[in-house]
């Protein structure tokens, strides 16, 4: 089955996670241009735009290994797998991608249309990290801040910012997470972060989840309805996106007997925008 962009809103209804029927919309984002897109309509990944992680260890106690081939196309939509399965040390493997190295903007509106996987212990996630990161500068803003000499903080300061577009914890069917992690002008990190909770079961059906990143505020989006918006620690260097399953860990929990596998996050498109006047045209 082919997807098309179409500008009617079509009502589908999803009675299996295994099986993709959805239909899909679009619609203009005022002054916001698009830049950056995949709709995920080729017969394999595009590795022009992402890196599929292979990965053992985690720093939240997840319990996945993400490998290669829990990231897909099928039927022109980017699945991404959690199942249970044995892979080194771990008991489960599960899929993370991103844009590091390719595609990494400052500012901009971020879309992604996606379903996502239910169940104890599921944790999907989408999100932008630094493309570089001083992590010796981040120490030595740690260590001022605990010895009380914050004044010895270099005026150009390395911001660490880990800005969440949405979090969702498989147990909590209608609830949503917009979240950014940030370094304060003391070298202190802080988080600033705002729920969603509705009566819709996010599992059942495609949702567009949406970032609004300017020079002055960050605000957070599902389907057009604003969870979020600060106007702290924006950094102003360029980002990564990254989507992902995670299985397990400090927040979402484990697992457990009522935990259905496989699980699926499905990815129907992901569209980037940008303000012409922050960057005009060279």
């Amino acid at each position: 089955m082919s997807k098309r962009i179409i500008a009617l809103v079509i009502p589908v209804l999803f009675l299996c996670p295994g099986i993709i029927t959805a239909q899909k919309q679009s619609k203009p984002q005022n002054d916001w241009k698009l830049v950056w897109q995949d709709e995920f309509n080729g017969k394999s990944l595009d590795t022009s735009k992402w890196t599929v992680l292979i990965r053992e260890t985690s720093k939240h106690g997840e319990l996945q290994y993400y490998v290669p081939d829990e990231v897909y196309i099928e039927n022109g939509f980017l699945r991404i797998r959690s199942r249970v399965r044995k892979y080194g040390s771990k008991e489960y493997t599960s899929g993370r991608l991103d844009t590091e190295g390719k595609f990494a903007p400052v500012y901009g509106r971020f879309e992604i249309r996606a379903r996502l996987p239910g169940g104890q212990g599921l944790w999907p996630a989408h999100w932008l990290y630094p493309q570089d990161r001083n992590w010796l500068m981040e120490k030595t803003m740690e260590d001022a801040v605990a010895a009380g000499k914050e004044r010895l903080i270099p005026e150009e300061r390395p911001w660490y910012t880990e800005i969440d577009i949405m979090e969702f914890l498989g147990h909590e069917p209608g609830v949503l997470y917009g979240t950014m992690h940030y370094c304060d002008y003391d070298g202190t990190r802080r988080s600033t972060s705002g729920t969603w909770r509705s009566d819709v079961d996010y599992t059942m059906d495609f949702h567009i989840y949406a970032l609004e990143w300017e020079p002055d505020s960050i605000r957070w989006f599902i389907d057009g309805n604003r969870i979020h918006a600060t106007a702290n620690g924006i950094p102003h260097i360029p980002h990564y996106l990254i989507l992902n399953t995670a299985v397990g860990g400090s927040w979402p929990g484990d697992p457990d007997s009522t935990t259905v596998f496989p699980q699926y996050h499905d990815i129907d498109w992901v569209r980037v925008y940008r303000k012409e006047n922050y960057f005009p045209e060279e």
